[in-house]
């Protein structure tokens, strides 16, 4: 079937399911949030990649991103949710219309936007978060450490969240050069008032480091694989949680409208 039908069809028929993977507060060994993932049913695309590279082809990747946010949210509406936004909806504007799913849901709402989006939507990306952020909504830069980085854009952005790429937690252990990078990228966040989520965390020796590097929240398989429903954690032997620290939240979120 053409791209252009296929994921038309995709739309029509939401032909699409979500599945979840636990952020997990790792000084507490508890689920803290969700993040939700796209998987299509439609053979013609593989990967969620696929599938938007279809939507951004012709013309539809608002529309696509905000079925994914309703399924999302109508799925776990007792949890906050992560919601990964593609560039080309901020564009579209979808995410900044009044009745957009996530000013529904009863739990906080965080909006993951890939650390490289700003290079070339900056004005754009900083304009639409702005505004959905004065309603509730917090901002994640998505990827810190996947390619091509600038750390000026997080400082510009102000992001509530910044989520670790599995490049920089691969193999990682305390006595590394790496982990050294870590823990100044961990320490930064925090004196920019953004906190760190670890991802791809895959095996016991990765969690210990991350935990040593003062990072709150994680993810990744060795926590919880991807799944639906929402799936509960396993925390693994031989890492201890660190002591207690503030919650994420430093003042009340602004009240969202309904």
């Amino acid at each position: 079937m053409p791209a252009n039908l296929a994921i038309r069809r995709v739309l029509d028929v939401r032909d699409v399911r979500v599945v979840y993977q636990p952020v997990v507060d790792l000084r507490y060994q508890r689920i803290f949030a969700y993040e939700a993932l796209v998987r299509s049913k439609a053979p013609e695309f593989e990967t969620p990649m696929s599938l938007f590279a279809a939507a951004v082809d012709h013309s539809c990747a608002g529309e696509l991103g905000r079925l994914i946010r309703e399924m999302a949210i109508a799925s776990c509406p007792d949890h906050p949710l992560f919601l990964n936004v593609h560039p080309a909806e901020l564009n579209e504007r979808y995410i900044v219309q009044p009745d957009d799913p996530i000013f529904n849901h009863n739990k906080d709402v965080y909006l993951e936007i890939t650390e490289g989006v700003p290079l070339s939507h900056f004005e754009l990306c900083k304009s639409i978060l702005s505004e959905v952020r004065g309603r509730g909504v917090y901002l994640v830069v998505d990827d810190l450490g996947a390619g091509y980085s600038n750390l000026k854009y997080i400082a510009d952005l102000e992001p509530r969240v910044v989520k670790l790429d599995r490049e920089l937690i691969a193999g990682l252990t305390q006595e590394t050069r790496l982990f050294k990078l870590v823990c100044g990228i961990v320490v930064l966040c925090q004196e920019l008032g953004a906190t760190v989520v670890a991802e791809g965390i895959e095996t016991p020796a990765e969690l210990e480091a991350v935990v040593a590097s003062g990072a709150r929240y994680g993810q990744g398989y060795l926590l919880a694989r991807p799944a639906y429903p929402p799936p509960e954690i396993s925390w693994p032997g031989g890492a201890e949680p660190a002591g207690k620290t503030q919650p994420i939240r430093k003042k009340p979120p602004t009240k969202r409208p309904r």
